[in-house]
C-alpha cells in the first residue's frame, strides 16, 4: 500500500511538473531595454507623437491572445464572469454606429481569441492567473520586438499571408500566422488588445521615460494592435486607439503579462 501511495504521489508530481512546463511554454520572457515609442512627425496620428525613448523592465507575456477556451474555463471555475456572447451586451461597429450583437456559435471556436469581454473582465482574468494587463509601453515594446517596422511582420501591407482577412467576418484561431521576432503571435490584427493604461491623446508629451504606467485617470482605456475588421492604418504597431472599459466588443481581446 505504501509503495502504491508513493507511486501515485510521484505520478501527481510528474503531472504537476508537466503542466507547469506546458504553461511556461505558452509565455515569453521579454528582456528589458530601451526603444523609441510612438511615431515620428508625419508618420502617424497626432496622439502617437512625439516619438520618445522609453526604458522597459524585463517582463513575461502570453505568447498568444487569451482564447475562448481559456476564458470560458475561468468563467466555469467562477474566477471570471462570463463573456458577453449571448446577453446582447457585446457591441460591433457598423456604418451607422455601434450596435449590440450576439456571437453565433460558428464564431466561437475554442481556439479563437476571447472577445466580448470588458476591460475589468480582462483584468480579472489576468489577476486570476497571477498577472495583469500589459501597460501600453510593454505592449508596444513586445510588439516591435526590437524593430521599427510598421507591422509585426514588417512593412508590407496587411494581407492573408500575414493576418486574418476581414472578408471572413471573424477572428482567426490564435497562432495561425507567423510570430514576430520575439515569438509572439497576432500582435497585428486578429483582435485589438486591452492594455492597463487610461487613454490621453497628449500623454506622450509628459510620459515618464522609465516604465510608464499611463495617466492616473481617464474615461477610456487604450487598445492596441488592430482587429479583424481594422484597416491598415489602425493595424500599425504605433497606432493608439481607445474604448470604454465598461463595454465589450467583437474585435477586442487581450493577453496578460506577469
Amino acid at each position: 500500500m505504501r509503495i502504491a501511495r508513493t507511486a501515485i504521489n510521484c505520478l501527481l508530481v510528474g503531472i504537476t511538473t508537466a503542466l507547469h512546463i506546458a504553461s511556461a511554454q505558452e509565455r515569453v520572457t521579454i528582456q528589458g531595454g530601451t526603444f523609441t515609442m510612438g511615431a515620428e512627425q508625419g508618420a502617424g496620428e497626432q496622439d502617437e507623437q512625439p516619438a520618445h525613448t522609453i526604458q522597459v523592465s524585463t517582463f513575461t507575456i502570453d505568447k498568444n491572445e487569451i482564447t475562448m477556451a481559456q476564458y470560458d474555463s475561468c468563467a466555469t471555475a467562477r474566477h471570471c464572469t462570463p463573456a458577453h456572447y449571448d446577453d446582447g451586451r457585446c457591441v460591433m461597429w457598423t456604418p451607422g454606429g455601434f450596435r449590440n450583437v450576439l456571437v453565433p456559435q460558428a464564431y466561437r471556436d475554442p481556439q479563437f481569441p476571447a472577445i466580448c469581454v470588458s476591460w475589468s473582465q480582462a483584468q480579472q482574468y489576468c489577476r486570476s492567473k497571477g498577472g495583469r494587463l500589459p501597460t501600453e509601453a510593454q505592449w508596444e515594446y513586445a510588439a516591435r520586438a526590437g524593430g521599427i517596422s510598421l507591422y509585426a511582420w514588417g512593412d508590407d501591407p496587411p494581407g492573408p499571408q500575414y493576418c486574418v482577412d476581414p472578408s471572413v467576418n471573424h477572428a482567426s484561431k490564435v497562432s495561425m500566422f507567423s510570430p514576430n521576432a520575439w515569438g509572439l503571435y497576432d500582435m497585428t490584427g486578429n483582435v485589438w488588445e486591452w492594455t492597463s493604461d487610461y487613454y490621453d491623446c497628449e500623454y506622450y508629451s509628459i510620459s515618464p521615460s522609465v516604465d510608464p504606467q499611463g495617466p492616473e485617470a481617464g474615461l477610456y482605456r487604450v487598445i492596441r494592435g488592430g482587429g479583424w475588421y481594422s484597416g491598415p492604418r489602425q493595424m500599425r504597431l504605433t497606432n493608439r486607439h481607445w474604448f470604454s472599459p465598461d463595454f465589450s466588443e467583437v474585435s477586442i481581446g487581450f493577453r496578460c503579462v506577469y
